[in-house]
């Protein structure tokens, strides 16, 4: 066991790299854990800064001095996005207003629809069926009412914090892209001169998250776009609020398709009076999108950016979601990717016996 040990040590925490990666794998995982919640707003204008440094290198190549480069993408980027909110957040709030507003109406005709499944189909679906639906569905709304008074006295809070975030990550994004020769020197001049294992583990892993954070977006994209136009040219209310649930669920692999399809089976059975021809084809078209989300955009996306498997997608999901929550669900795949990175391009020892 001791000699299996030595020669495990000497193979992989011998080398002087690995001793360098084992101290920022340490202070990375304290900071997360120990401040993770305080530093979100940090860790949100990281990610932003490293998708728009794409951008910025484009056109630095194209000869544009970096400094007016950061000024063009950056007041781009957020010149866009927050036209897209003031166009978007009116629209998702009237939809929302109106969702809440019919909701105590969709639950009387869902209990109508219900109570009539016995006689549409005697062979399926039995009065104590019925009943003991009636009864769940009565506890989860009674959990939810539960739910949303308790939330109710923080929503200032969260807004306030909203508030907070809206102004603090921008200043950040805007000062690590502005400062970032600086902060890539500074970091460099605490790493020994010789370090070809830590700047290929580098490399190999800016490459990859930067493939999987662009496919992402673009997969969010085109996944909420075709679901709003697949929803507004079959008239199904609320097809926007739905698009971008069905668009965002795609950041949540597997399990994100499974939660929002519950949503568009309830709108489109509530609509449409039941289980109707027009439900069937609603239900149709998303599961479309979704095989072809699944079987030909995932792919040429992330052919070259996500080389993991299924197992190890829903573990990474299950495990950052119970530690940090949304947040950890959203950051899921990423730190997969960067923990697989580590494993595979681990500094090695090749002297040992």
């Amino acid at each position: 066991m001791r000699a299996l040990w030595r020669r495990f040590a000497c193979r992989f925490l011998a080398d002087e790299q690995a001793h360098i990666l084992i101290i920022i794998l340490v202070v990375a995982l304290v900071a997360i854990l120990g401040f993770g919640h305080m530093l979100m707003p940090l860790f949100a204008a990281m990610v932003l800064a490293f998708m728009l440094e794409g951008g910025i290198k484009v056109l630095m190549h194209w000869g544009l001095r970096r400094f007016p480069a950061v000024l063009l993408v950056f007041f781009l980027f957020f010149g866009v996005t927050v036209t897209a909110l003031l166009l978007l957040v009116p629209m998702l709030w009237d939809e929302a207003v109106s969702l809440t507003v019919s909701l105590p109406l969709m639950l009387r005709h869902s209990q109508m629809t219900l109570l009539r499944l016995p006689h549409m189909y005697p062979h399926l679906v039995s009065n104590r069926d019925v009943e003991n639906w009636m009864h769940v569905i009565q506890g989860q709304l009674g959990q939810l009412g539960q739910w949303l008074l308790a939330l109710s006295p923080d929503i200032l809070g969260h807004l306030m914090t909203l508030g907070i975030y809206m102004v603090l990550i921008p200043s950040l994004v805007f000062m690590l892209l502005k400062d970032r020769e600086m902060i890539h020197a500074w970091w460099l001049e605490h790493l020994p001169m010789h370090r070809p294992a830590l700047s290929r583990l580098a490399e190999v892993i800016q490459r990859q998250l930067y493939r999987y954070i662009r496919g992402r977006v673009l997969e969010v994209l085109l996944i909420a776009l075709s679901t709003y136009l697949m929803f507004w040219v079959q008239d199904l209310s609320y097809a926007l609020l739905l698009a971008i649930l069905v668009g965002l669920s795609v950041i949540i692999p597997y399990l994100g398709a499974i939660m929002v399809t519950v949503p568009v089976m309830v709108v489109a059975f509530v609509e449409w009076n039941g289980i109707t021809p027009h439900f069937w084809r609603i239900l149709g078209f998303h599961a479309v999108i979704q095989l072809i989300d699944g079987n030909l955009l995932v792919p040429l996306l992330f052919a070259e950016a996500v080389d993991l498997h299924p197992i190890a997608i829903v573990v990474a999901i299950i495990v950052f979601g119970g530690l940090w929550g949304v947040w950890g669900v959203f950051f899921a795949i990423p730190l997969a990717v960067v923990l697989r990175c580590l494993v595979v391009y681990w500094p090695i020892n090749q002297n040992c016996d």
